[in-house]
């Protein structure tokens, strides 16, 4: 935030995010509701596979409090939406762990599958930023012994102490509640076997992504200075924003995402400081949004549970 920030004219900057039309904000955020419910739906049909029948109002609940818990922890939504539902629904923990992980396969898949689909269109606006924007930085020379040698070893170790205490390990009473865990665990990632709509699953998991650009274009007509952006140019900047996104960096993309959008930006003549006040007005008010949401939701299933 700072290496985004430290060259910005403040007054200058809040200038531009007041101009902002608070209609297509409105819009995008209803939107944003919408791709939440359709994760939720998504969800309940993964649990329905593994034989619990969880409240949609529930999963979509949980789905809020895990994106407001990625504000404060780098990827702790995903264990706070699990944990929710195991205190509202009884669901073990493990099993809704394995299937978020099976969720996010999914989304990697699509978003690698949309990325792969963007750098086809414009394969030479992108690469021209690669090379101008990301690798710009020369290696520094290794004077030490390499980190990726000294975490092989440590592997290699562990195993090998594995190996050797295999029988002392399996008679101590935790080793079968490891077992337990990882089992339901398992149950819950190979779930996606058990659904019964799978087209239904697939179109949902696309859904979801499609609700993701159009966020973005909605937001493009709030500012002046991004309304002339067309649809082919917001999926370059959904693209190359998603790699910001994508990184575990605090505050769910807080800095990474301000940069990758205002660079990419430039790419369509939109000038470093509205790049700028468009990525904050976006990711700051989908922050204070999702916030408020997640406030709301953990005090309803907290009210539910009790």
């Amino acid at each position: 935030m700072f290496y985004v920030f430290k060259d910005q004219d403040w007054t200058e900057l809040w200038v531009r995010i007041k101009s902002a039309n608070p209609f297509w904000l409105f819009a995008a955020m209803l939107v944003s509701i919408f791709s939440h419910w359709l994760r939720a739906y998504r969800a309940i049909m993964m649990y329905d596979a593994m034989g619990y029948k969880i409240k949609t109002s529930n999963s979509f609940y949980a789905v809020i409090i895990g994106y407001m818990m990625n504000y404060f922890i780098p990827r702790a939504g995903e264990v706070a939406r699990c944990a929710s539902l195991s205190k509202s629904d009884d669901l073990p923990m493990e099993k809704s762990l394995g299937s978020v992980v099976t969720e996010r396969l999914f989304d990697l898949i699509i978003m690698f599958l949309l990325l792969g689909l963007v750098f086809l269109i414009q394969f030479q606006l992108i690469w021209d930023f690669i090379q101008t924007t990301l690798a710009n930085k020369q290696p520094q020379e290794n004077t030490g012994l390499s980190i990726k040698w000294i975490l092989l070893s440590v592997f290699v170790i562990f195993f090998v102490v594995l190996f050797v205490l295999r029988n002392k390990i399996k008679a101590l009473p935790i080793f079968e509640k490891i077992s337990g865990i990882l089992k339901g665990f398992m149950d819950g990632l190979l779930s996606i076997k058990n659904v019964k709509k799978p087209f239904l699953f697939l179109f949902l998991s696309v859904s979801i992504w499609a609700c993701y650009i159009l966020m973005m274009y909605f937001c493009f007509f709030a500012l002046p200075s991004t309304e002339h952006i067309s649809f082919t140019a917001c999926l370059t900047v959904f693209a190359i924003g998603t790699i910001g996104v994508a990184l575990p960096a605090p505050g769910a993309g807080a800095g990474t995402y301000h940069y990758f959008i205002s660079q990419s930006l430039l790419l369509f003549g939109v000038a470093t400081v509205d790049g700028v006040a468009y990525a904050t007005m976006v990711h700051g008010s989908q922050m204070i949004f999702i916030i408020i949401l997640g406030l709301i939701s953990s005090l309803i299933l907290f009210l539910k549970k009790k």
